[in-house]
């Protein structure tokens, strides 16, 4: 009897896909992800032994039944069982024993992440090897007659563990710190796991879906370098007839010649204004010519900045095929031992260039669900350019820290780090130890074309005192921006002050990226018109946006978010002496909820005291590299000791340890002490992962075109994935992500359909987008 994996129906033909072709075929992927990293042995022989488990009579009739309940036939232990029987011993004493773990994590979590052990101080580890009625001895018997010889098992073990030992040494000679050690081989875990997910989902997708993916490019220097010489002739246009201008090409040509350098993590620290987008496109271009690297991978911490920068990549890229965008989870799926169909739509980064935001790449490192783990293996070989590399949480510096460690060391990964505002890791209890220094090294000359505006301390004020300073600013000039630090601020300030500019506008995380994006296009014709504009925003609008105004009036955040927010003003050198941006420390303004923003705020309050007492120290300037090195240190000094290993207060234990030595919930003394290397609470860690700190979900809201792709959903009863997948982008634009507390609020505005929460039109406003209440829009309905 050959055992199935998959049954297909399509009308009345039934096509089946035997096991021993499903691990096969995913072996082959698993190994593909990991060909660039000399990995590939290993991604083979997880990939090859995942699905042991359904060489059995008794899955082959579970597949057959249509009234079987999902998930009830275990196929995921017997995998992971037989590697640690046959290769790993009773202890930890032979040299094979941390390969023989790391392909049984990899074989036996592709459903879902476990904990080696758990909250209650059980190991996951044995619990998997001591499970009985599951079918073992029968499933390993076929196994090695229907797929792989145990002989042929036997060489591709040895195999995979002489790939690994090099790993070992590098992981080793990263740092003597041991719990560093141990998070990087969680990371080493997460990794093999990610190969062996995209494997499996990729061939089930191709079996189940019949979807088709884009056949890899086969010399990846000359893919790029045709990219690059088309990128370089747009470049060679600019013209060269102011300072500005003649800046920002001395510092890209710069970073094109340092794209010679080897593999490495980067610094890119350079003035806003100065042309980083289009500096650090032509770096990474260059540099995976030069390298032959397997992807390009954009981040960027907001979605307004996503948009530009996703604009003028299309631009100077000049072929849309080659790009990924991947800012929303529009699908939500469920973590479940039967693969959820619908996991099948989502992005697997399978593309030459992605785009992402922070959130998103943080995930892909960090959080537990399949869909975000199956990405890890894309950042392989890769470069990553990450922008405005400030906004990284301080709650996860080490977390992130140490991954990016992992990414450029073990990975082959190149990382550049991007910022005017570069935070000073080394302040940290787990700093990035691997970085090679700057792109550019700071000069002065080079720098002082930038300098277009000075930052003043406008004192403090109520909200309301602020309104008026702003409506007196707005006299004197012809474009006013404000930027808040929450929406209920800045659609206070919106209503107080829209009657008296010619145009004025709100921009928010509130409105989805179309709305932003029609926003934006009609405020750049309103300044190209010079008509009195105003603009109320939060943070959308301080980074990565290329517009500029007159004066910008900030309420106090962050020094980082400060400098971000005078990068709109003056942005061209138009007027050739420096003009004032405004920070104004508002009165009673309630920051409770948002931890982060108020350290940062009380941190910047701190540097404008310090500043007023004497300037000298600073060179007269809040800018200075030496003002922003006092902002970081006092807001690493305010912070709790272990509040950058993203410290769990209800927990009382930080995801760092769950993800490395565990010793929360890891004891010593137990009977499995001594017999398993890996301790990590991978599952508990990846739950309690979160970029923010509330549950989010993403609504896809009936602006524009959205309505259009609700009404193409719902029309559906049932989807396929390849519909939801191709759905999924179309829809993408017009997504909001609200918090668990606004979705309970919003009651049953918010239906779902196939995985999609869709919100109602009364919902939506057209001025500064989702409401809590209803709002009337005649002409926005569904």
């Amino acid at each position: 009897m050959e055992f199935p994996a998959h049954i297909r129906v399509l009308g009345s033909e039934k096509k089946i896909q035997s096991a021993a072709e499903h691990c096969r075929k995913t072996a082959a992927y698993a190994s593909r992800c990991l060909r660039g990293i000399g990995l590939e042995p290993v991604g083979q022989l997880a990939g090859l032994v995942h699905d042991c488990g359904k060489f059995k009579a008794e899955f082959a009739r579970y597949l057959e039944d249509p009234h079987a309940v999902r998930g009830t036939v275990n196929h995921t232990f017997a995998g992971f069982r037989m590697l640690m029987e046959r290769y790993h011993g009773e202890t930890t004493e032979r040299m094979e024993a941390p390969t023989a773990e790391l392909l049984a994590l990899a074989a036996g979590g592709h459903h879902g992440l476990f904990d080696c052990v758990d909250e209650d101080g059980k190991s996951g580890l044995l619990h998997r090897m001591e499970k009985n009625h599951i079918g073992y001895d029968e499933s390993i018997h076929n196994f090695f007659e229907q797929c792989v010889p145990p002989a042929e098992l036997d060489r591709q073990f040895e195999n995979a563990h002489r790939a690994l030992l090099p790993i070992y040494e590098k992981i080793t000679a990263l740092t003597d710190n041991t719990e560093e050690i141990a998070f990087d081989l969680g990371l080493l875990a997460r990794l093999l796991l990610s190969a062996v997910i995209e494997g499996d989902r990729r061939d089930t997708a191709e079996f189940m879906a019949d979807l088709r993916y884009p056949a890899e490019p086969e010399d990846m220097r000359a893919f790029w370098a045709s990219y690059l010489e088309y990128a370089e002739n747009k470049l060679a246009r600019f013209s060269q007839d102011t300072p500005i201008q003649r800046a920002r090409g001395e510092i890209s040509d710069r970073c094109r010649a340092f794209a010679e350098q080897p593999a490495g993590i980067y610094r890119l620290n350079v003035p806003t204004g100065a042309g980083k987008t289009l500096s650090s496109l032509r770096y990474a271009l260059a540099h995976a010519a030069k390298w032959g690297k397997q992807r390009l991978i954009f981040v960027s911490p907001l979605l307004s900045i996503l948009e530009q920068n996703a604009a003028v990549l299309r631009d100077y890229l000049g072929d849309d095929r080659i790009i990924l965008e991947h800012h929303t989870n529009v699908l939500h799926t469920e973590e479940q031992e039967n693969l959820d169909l619908r996991e099948l739509a989502v992005e697997s980064w399978n593309a030459p260039v992605i785009i992402t935001t922070l959130v998103q790449f943080l995930n892909t490192l960090f959080e537990g669900k399949t869909t975000a783990i199956r990405r890890f293996q894309a950042l392989c070989n890769s470069v990553i350019v990450i922008d405005e590399v400030q906004t990284v949480p301080p709650k996860m510096l080490s977390l992130f820290n140490t991954a990016v460690d992992f990414l450029a060391e073990i990975c082959g990964a190149t990382v550049l780090l991007c910022s005017a505002t570069q935070p000073f890791s080394d302040e940290t209890p787990h700093p990035l130890r691997r970085c090679r220094g700057d792109v550019i090294p700071y000069d002065k000359a080079l720098w002082e074309p930038f300098r277009r505006t000075v930052i003043e301390n406008a004192g403090s004020k109520t909200l309301e005192e602020i309104g008026t300073f702003a409506l007196d600013t707005l006299e004197k000039v012809q474009s006013l921006l404000v930027i808040c630090n929450k929406k209920d601020e800045a659609e206070y300030l919106f209503r107080m002050l829209a009657p008296h500019a010619e145009h004025s506008c709100h921009l928010s995380a509130s409105m989805c990226m179309a709305h932003r994006r029609d926003v934006l296009c009609q405020l750049e014709s309103a300044l190209k018109n010079k008509a009195k504009c105003l603009c109320v925003s939060t943070q959308v609008m301080e980074a990565g946006v290329d517009i500029s105004f007159d004066c910008v009036i900030r309420l106090s955040a962050g020094m980082d978010s400060v400098i971000q927010a005078a990068g709109r003003c003056n942005r061209h050198g138009k007027e050739l002496e420096p003009v004032p941006v405004y920070v104004v420390p508002c009165l009673g303004e309630k920051l409770g909820m948002l931890r982060e923003i108020r350290d940062a705020k009380q941190a910047t309050d701190s540097l404008l005291e310090a500043f007023r007492q004497n300037p000298e120290q600073f060179d007269g300037d809040l800018s200075s590299y030496k003002a922003i090195r006092r902002y970081y240190q006092k807001l690493y000094a305010s912070m709790p000791v272990n509040y950058p290993d993203f410290f769990i207060k209800a927990k009382a234990v930080s995801l760092f340890e769950l993800l490395s030595c565990n010793y929360k919930y890891f004891d010593g003394n137990a009977a499995y002490a001594l017999r398993f290397i890996f301790t990590q609470a991978f599952r508990t860690a990846g739950s309690l992962f979160q970029v923010f700190e509330k549950d989010t979900r993403e609504l896809v809201v009936p602006y524009g075109d959205g309505a259009t792709h609700i009404a193409e959903l719902t029309a559906n009863p049932k989807p396929e994935p390849q519909f939801l997948a191709h759905w999924v982008k179309k829809a993408r634009p017009y997504t909001v992500t609200v918090y668990d507390w606004q979705l309970q609020s919003l009651g049953n505005a918010v239906t779902e359909h196939a995985g999609v929460a869709i919100l109602s039109a009364s919902f939506y406003d057209m001025e500064t987008g989702l409401n809590l209440k209803p709002v009337k829009n005649d002409f926005l309905e569904v």
